[in-house]
């Protein structure tokens, strides 16, 4: 709440319209935090935290609108973790996603944390429980794996973005998979409140709202509350 108030105090006003629109017009998936929380319970999924269900109610309805006349979706979801979202994406789009995602759990040098050895294997015991046509992982920091995707000619058409909170990362993952993001697809960009990263410095806000005011005019907002969803309008000059 207190990163949510100072966000508010210091609102891009570019921003401003789209998130009043979000918070006050947009209709709201009120029921589904419980009704999926109800899913992962009975599918008997090991997550152990639950960051990010108070977004489902506005990004719930905004994901199945723009689904609803997609067929394939080649999707791709930067910060994995325990697989929680993408089992929300499963539950919200059944069978409509190819998927790719990019974490790098557990590593010696860059993310040493003891807790990420249960992590990543807990994270492919959920995934083993869900239905998507195509799946593939890649260990690695997204600033490192995104310009090998970028050069393999890789495009998807929906991006959730969620891995390291500082400015420089972020900044990093906006510009690649603004890239990688076909025409008319969709980039989700999570914790949009963070103004100062975990390990201190510049955090999220700083980063979306920068890069928004550089390429605002290859986006149209398609939303703002706690993330900001951006729907790419025309290729980037680069």
């Amino acid at each position: 709440m207190a990163d949510a108030l100072r966000a508010l105090a210091n609102i891009n006003g570019r921003f401003a319209p789209s998130l009043a629109q979000t918070m006050l017009v947009r209709p709201k998936a009120e029921g589904d935090g419980a009704a999926f929380a109800e899913h992962c319970e009975a599918r008997g999924f090991e997550f152990t935290t639950a960051w990010a269900d108070n977004n489902i109610p506005y990004v719930a309805p905004l994901l199945r609108d723009f689904a609803a006349q997609r067929g394939s979706i080649r999707y791709l979801e930067i910060g994995a973790y325990e697989g929680r979202n993408l089992a929300l994406m499963d539950w919200l789009l059944p069978a409509k996603l190819e998927v790719t995602v990019i974490d790098p759990w557990f590593d010696p040098d860059l993310n040493p944390e003891e807790k990420y050895h249960a992590v990543e294997p807990r994270f492919f015991r959920n995934v083993a429980k869900l239905r998507f046509p195509k799946f593939q992982a890649r260990k690695g920091f997204s600033t490192y794996e995104l310009p090998k995707m970028l050069e393999a000619g890789e495009r998807y058409d929906l991006i959730y973005v969620d891995g390291s909170h500082t400015a420089w990362a972020v900044t990093v993952d906006l510009a690649y998979c603004a890239a990688l993001l076909s025409v008319g697809g969709m980039m989700v960009l999570d914790d949009y409140w963070h103004q100062e990263s975990e390990i201190g410095g510049p955090g999220v806000k700083q980063a979306v709202d920068r890069f928004h005011g550089v390429f605002k005019d290859y986006f149209d907002v398609a939303a703002v509350y706690r993330q900001v969803a951006l729907v790419k309008t025309a290729e980037i000059p680069r």
